[in-house]
């Protein structure tokens, strides 16, 4: 599949670290009104990310991209910048901001990590991330999707079952979460590594039959010669290029279509379609 040009030069994407109030949003108006709104000290927990956006042009949908196990770093800060220079914005969201955040390349500690996520209490946080963009000038409001890979491709997959309004969700090798499957009405673009030790062909097949079952769109790509992680970059013992390249402009073809769409709809996709 050709790579899609970028839409818009490095230099006019902006970027930023937000920290997002996990609770209600604040009020502008009384923010507006108390002098002492800017000295006051929040006692509550926030979520953290880091976020990429066009600065020409706009209101842009947005994507919200859920990192692997190891954590929020440079790679899924990388994934922003690409996304807003397609023309969207871009905001890479930590899983780990309730337990005080973290970024390891040691297997065993992500593993820590990763045990620690509640994912009733991630599911609120994205709800969260999604009402901050809402306040966003410079976004479309509830024109989302969600992008997860690995760990973060799970929660994809989870937070698309649990938000109705969410345009598309694409999962990079992330497990299947049969129990809540049935409230899953988005399109969904699941990239699937032919050799891979963390998710089997049986649960990849069990998404596909249950959302087609219910014409839902559910478009799987299976990339052969490649094992499990080989979008990233910076793990040359599993990373494929020509694999990775097909698979990121399948996923910008595949947000194009359903996130700018006025009706996305559900369909079945056709059999000759299904898993290639």
């Amino acid at each position: 599949m050709t790579a899609l040009q970028p839409k818009y030069d490095r230099k006019d994407i902006g970027s930023s670290a937000v920290r997002i109030p996990l609770g209600s949003m604040p009020d502008t108006l009384d923010m507006a009104v108390d002098p002492y709104a800017s000295t006051k000290t929040a006692r509550q927990t926030f979520l953290k990310g880091f976020q990429a956006w066009p600065q020409k042009g706009g209101p842009f949908p947005a994507v919200i991209i859920l990192h692997e196990w190891w954590g929020l770093n440079a790679h899924f800060q990388a994934l922003t910048y690409r996304l807003a220079q397609h023309g969207y914005v871009a905001l890479a969201v930590d899983q780990y901001s309730r337990t005080g955040g973290g970024v390891t390349s040691d297997a065993e500690i992500a593993a820590q990590f990763m045990s620690q996520v509640k994912p009733s209490d991630l599911m609120q946080d994205l709800n969260a991330a999604c009402e901050y963009l809402n306040f966003q000038e410079y976004v479309k409001k509830n024109r989302f999707a969600v992008l997860g890979f690995c760990m973060g491709g799970s929660h994809a997959l989870h937070y698309a079952c649990f938000r109705r309004q969410l345009r598309a969700a694409v999962a990079f090798y992330g497990k299947v979460p049969r129990e809540t499957l049935a409230s899953l009405y988005c399109p969904v673009l699941y990239h699937q590594a032919e050799h891979d030790d963390w998710v089997t062909q049986e649960e990849v097949d069990y998404l596909a039959d249950a959302l087609t079952a219910r014409k839902v769109i559910c478009e799987l790509r299976k990339y052969p010669g490649t094992s499990h992680a080989f979008f990233n970059d910076t793990r040359p013992e599993v990373y494929n290029a020509d694999a990775a390249a097909e698979a990121w402009a399948r996923t910008l073809a595949f947000l194009d279509t359903y996130i700018l769409a006025d009706h996305p709809g559900v369909r079945p996709l056709p059999d000759s379609q299904r898993v290639r």
